[in-house]
């Protein structure tokens, strides 16, 4: 039986904060090679977290950290690794990804609303153009 029912479950305080940081539903999600919370965004763009690796945990409360990756959908191709942030607390990685995306504008378009400035790192992709 999948787990993605038990992990949303188990998950659910995750879920609920990681869908205020980003605004937009996070869910748990299976990738083929485990599960992981996942948050769609605009532009193709995706997040993936886990907090083992390449999986959830079955203990929330292991002292695990965080993997927050963001991907970008690439036509006739496999998805492109746009982030790779590890951090201790998931809301923290996620802030982080977004400090560190290397296209620029798209982390102000993914934290619009939360009030959080994310400067674009010097020598980032601007797709806005």
């Amino acid at each position: 039986m999948p787990l993605t029912v038990e992990h949303t479950t188990r998950y659910a305080d995750a879920l609920t904060t990681l869908a205020l940081a980003a605004h937009r539903p996070a869910t748990v999600v299976n990738t083929g090679a485990g599960y992981a919370v996942r948050v769609d965004f605009e532009r193709g763009i995706h997040l993936l977290a886990t907090n083992a690796p390449g999986d959830l945990s079955s203990d929330p409360d292991a002292q695990n950290p965080w993997v927050v990756r963001f991907f970008q959908r690439q036509p006739d191709a496999d998805d492109v690794q746009l982030v790779e942030v590890t951090g201790e607390w998931l809301v923290d990685a996620f802030d982080h990804a977004l400090a560190v995306m290397p296209i620029a504008g798209v982390a102000d378009d993914l934290g619009a609303g939360s009030g959080d400035q994310h400067p674009t790192p010097p020598g980032t992709l601007d797709l806005a153009q």
